[in-house]
């Protein structure tokens, strides 16, 4: 019963981390969108309105600086509305590398601690490029290691799934000297 449970909250946190990231890059496509609309169209209104402005033929001397201020708002409006849907870009390109971290952990996890580049991208679905600077981040942050087999091959190397069998006998680390 126990498992059954850890399964269906496992499967409910990777749709929600999968909604959640596909959200966000749907609110960021809207928000650039609307953005790359409302700026040019508030640079129109802003030249209008200095035309309107700056134009001596005007007999009343009457003029409005309406649609200037539009132009300025639209223009701002606009500008905040591309910079938070680039915001929101990133956001879900974080949940998206996290997930594909997670996916290559588990892989090691399943395969006793050691993959290969090749092996990675072929069980994940991920290019050979996005594999590599994925595990590269992993092997600079020290989640992982590379070794080198004897014919040459590069082998990534996860020691916290290689050793995993070992933590229930984990001690302090002040007994450990």
């Amino acid at each position: 019963m126990r498992q059954l449970e850890d399964a269906v909250n496992g499967l409910k946190m990777r749709a929600g981390s999968h909604m959640e990231g596909s959200f966000k890059r749907f609110c960021a496509l809207c928000c650039k969108g609307w953005g790359g609309l409302t700026v040019p169209l508030g640079v129109g209104f802003m030249l209008y309105g200095l035309w309107e402005i700056l134009d001596a033929t005007d007999v009343g001397g009457h003029r409005s600086i309406a649609p200037f201020a539009v132009g300025v708002t639209l223009a701002i409006v606009g500008s905040l509305l591309w910079m938070f849907g680039k915001r929101l870009d990133a956001a879900a390109h974080l949940i998206r590398h996290r997930r594909q971290q997670n996916k290559i952990i588990r892989l090691a996890q399943q395969r006793g601690g050691r993959l290969m580049m090749t092996e990675i991208a072929v069980e994940t679905g991920l290019a050979v490029e996005e594999v590599d600077d994925i595990v590269t981040g992993m092997v600079n942050r020290g989640y992982a290691e590379v070794e080198v087999s004897d014919s040459g091959v590069v082998v990534y190397r996860f020691p916290e799934a290689l050793f995993a069998h070992e933590k229930h006998w984990s001690r302090g680390v002040e007994s450990a000297r």
